[in-house]
């Protein structure tokens, strides 16, 4: 089954934004499509553990491991985005939607001491912001990692140790992609309209539109608009 648009069940515009215009570009759809061809998924999965049960049956048959995260991997190096994609990625060629939770703009990554990289007491974290990362959206990702810590620094029960690892957050910038506009206010509309636009006239998207003050014209600037974001990187 091949997938023509992509569902996002996102809530935040602009998160929602970061990803429709990835998935709405037509390389990417086209990728998706060949993927779900080459690991026979022939409709969307509804549980992750049976398409991990999926992948993994494909992958001890051919002999491989960790073959379908490399795919993933191409996908997103092609289209120049960063790990936090990578779940984007996998529950699109899945489930055909990005459900809310599967993007952040910003991640973290666990670096282990290079010369002692067994002794977990000096593993650092480091949050990794990409052209999409604003201030708000590292604050739950630094709760985030301050949990996981407290967790495992609570077992030696060492405050000393907990303190000397928060003062090791390191930042590191993302890759060089053009950042969507901030204007994501109408980003779901101007989705959907762009979508609609494959199937039916400027005008006749206007008649269904009867909510929106608007005229014909501001829809056509609308959809180009929309068409203009997924011609960039």
């Amino acid at each position: 089954m091949d997938i023509k648009r992509i569902e996002i069940k996102i809530k935040n515009k602009r998160h929602f934004a970061d990803v429709a215009v990835l998935v709405d570009k037509p390389d990417f759809i086209d990728w998706i499509n060949q993927l779900r061809t080459k690991w026979k998924i022939d409709k969307n999965f509804n549980d992750y553990m049976d398409f991990l049960s999926h992948i993994r049956k494909q992958e001890k048959e051919r002999g491989v491991r960790n073959e379908f995260e490399k795919d993933v991997e191409k996908i997103r190096l092609a289209f120049n985005r960063s790990h936090n994609f990578d779940e984007v990625i996998t529950y699109a060629i899945a489930f055909g939607k990005i459900y809310e939770g599967c993007y952040n703009p910003c991640y973290y990554e666990q670096i282990v001491d290079p010369i002692d990289p067994n002794d977990e007491c000096k593993y650092k974290y480091a949050i990794i912001v990409t052209p999409n990362t604003v201030l708000e959206d590292i604050n739950p990702v630094l709760e985030d990692i301050k949990i996981r810590m407290k967790k495992g620094l609570e077992q030696k029960k060492d405050k000393k140790k907990m303190d000397s690892s928060l003062a090791n957050y390191s930042f590191e910038l993302g890759p060089q992609y053009s950042t969507p506009s901030r204007k994501v206010e109408n980003i779901v509309r101007d989705r959907n309209w762009y979508w609609l636009h494959k199937k039916m006239s400027y005008q006749k998207i206007l008649d269904k539109s009867k909510k929106e003050v608007i005229t014909k014209d501001g829809v056509i600037k609308a959809v180009r608009a929309y068409e203009q974001r997924l011609q960039e990187l």
